[in-house]
């Protein structure tokens, strides 16, 4: 009577490719949410760190039924393959994160300078959270951070204030960082007044005042356009932005500021994230990109710093 040898069926594999579909769907879910939707970041993050260990457990039966299929040929072999890949693709974060947090220093607060005080407008609020390792809302500097990353240096530009001012402002609307508080920059950035629009839709004419002429010999220079001068009040500038990434949503809060002295204008930059004791290297890459750009946009006249 003929032998027919039944294949068992590996249940380690199976569980392993069911476990990586969720996990996937778990994550996207978490990151749509954070990024589209306003989850928390703390939350986010703990449904990442939780979607690892599950994702962590999928990879240990996806091998488990490699090892069947070896040692006892069990079906399942497909089934291991699919989980293997996904739990893979969702520990894909979490490896890259725990990288940067061994490697890179433990700080949320980065600046370009540490000669110069970069300091905040407004001073940013630290939600609290989990995440949060300090007792109050203040931000607690680390500035020591420009021996650590070698091209987050102050730029310095041979040209005058308002043209740096104008190359800043253009990439900061590139970027789409909202502005939060700016000083300094009246008389380069006026305000617009606000027009009615009921008087604006009336056909009256305005009187206009003729031109009268003026001694420009004794006309003041200092805090006073005159015709086709880019003169301005105050020789230093600050701006501060807020902005939350492309891709993850990281919420980060961003001060520029520019000094002019007799011969060139110097840009410092300085970012913070509002969440947790470690950025991961964001501010920082952060900085790099948006003064790359101002580099490119003011190619030419920028000098060592």
């Amino acid at each position: 009577m003929p032998v027919v040898y039944r294949r068992p069926s590996s249940v380690s594999a199976v569980w392993s490719r069911k476990i990586g579909y969720f996990v996937i769907i778990l994550l996207l879910t978490a990151w749509i949410g954070h990024r589209f939707f306003g989850f928390e970041t703390s939350n986010a993050i703990a449904v990442g760190l939780l979607a690892s260990a599950i994702a962590a457990t999928g990879l240990g039966l996806a091998i488990i039924g490699f090892s069947m299929l070896w040692l006892i040929g069990a079906r399942g072999g497909r089934a291991s393959f699919v989980g293997l890949c996904l739990n893979l693709v969702a520990l894909l974060p979490f490896g890259l994160s725990l990288y940067r947090y061994v490697t890179l220093p433990e700080q949320f607060d980065v600046v370009t300078s540490d000669d110069i005080a970069v300091d905040w407008l407004r001073n940013p609020v630290r939600p609290r959270s989990w995440l949060s390792n300090e007792s109050s809302g203040e931000i607690m500097l680390n500035l020591n951070n420009s021996r650590i990353y070698g091209q987050l240096t102050e730029r310095r530009y041979e040209g005058a204030i308002d043209r740096v001012y104008r190359a800043v402002r253009a990439v900061a609307s590139e970027e789409k960082l909202k502005v939060i508080a700016r000083e300094g920059d009246d008389f380069l950035s006026p305000d617009e007044p606000q027009v009615d629009e009921a008087q604006a839709n009336e056909t009256t004419a305005i009187p206009v005042p003729a031109p009268t002429p003026r001694d420009r010999i004794n006309a003041p220079v200092q805090g006073e356009l005159l015709d086709g001068d880019n003169a301005f009040e105050s020789s230093t500038i600050r701006l501060q932005f807020a902005k939350n990434s492309i891709i993850l949503g990281v919420e980060h809060d961003i001060l520029i500021l520019l000094t002019e002295d007799e011969t060139a204008t110097f840009v410092n930059m300085r970012a913070a994230t509002k969440q947790g004791p470690h950025d991961l290297g964001l501010n920082a890459e952060l900085i790099n990109s948006f003064l790359s750009k101002v580099d490119n946009r003011l190619l030419g006249i920028v000098g060592a710093g």
